[in-house]
């Protein structure tokens, strides 16, 4: 598998529309799912911090896609934001989401972050579970989402 991890570009729109929709396929409660709304996120991500969003890539393919952001200022503290990661349904499994949050973690860190945190439906045990499984600890509750932190 020759797995190589990019910055996103605007061309990456259509794929990312694709690889969200498969990702999200069972978590319906937790995502967009008009087009037009995954597109303004995409859009909305991209000026959020375009350097902190990357893709994954398998023979020049897109397949997965990772959004944080060194500019965002949480609740509680000054965190880098993790908004959103979304790996294609078939590649889940295969390393490349941890792959992809390493990647997020340390453009984090060279921004001069010392906390990250991200938001997960809390019902999505498995992203949980994952998270957990990357040092994440959940902290605070809000309505259906969980934020999770992680100190680096």
């Amino acid at each position: 598998m020759d797995l190589k991890i990019k910055i996103v570009e605007k061309k990456d729109l259509d794929k990312f529309v694709e690889v969200y929709k498969s990702a999200y396929k069972k978590l319906g409660k937790y995502a967009y799912w008009r087009e037009k709304d995954i597109r303004w996120y995409f859009r909305w991500l991209s000026k959020r911090d375009a350097n902190g969003f990357f893709k994954a890539e398998i023979n020049g393919e897109a397949i997965a896609f990772v959004a944080c952001d060194s500019n965002w200022h949480g609740l509680y503290e000054n965190v880098g934001e993790i908004h959103e990661i979304v790996v294609k349904e078939e590649y889940k499994g295969k390393g490349i989401g941890k792959k992809l949050m390493e990647v997020a973690e340390e453009y984090l860190k060279s921004k001069g972050h010392k906390i990250i945190e991200l938001w997960v439906g809390e019902e999505n045990h498995v992203a949980r579970k994952f998270y957990e499984k990357l040092g994440y600890k959940a902290t605070d509750k809000f309505g259906v989402w969980i934020r999770m932190v992680k100190k680096i």
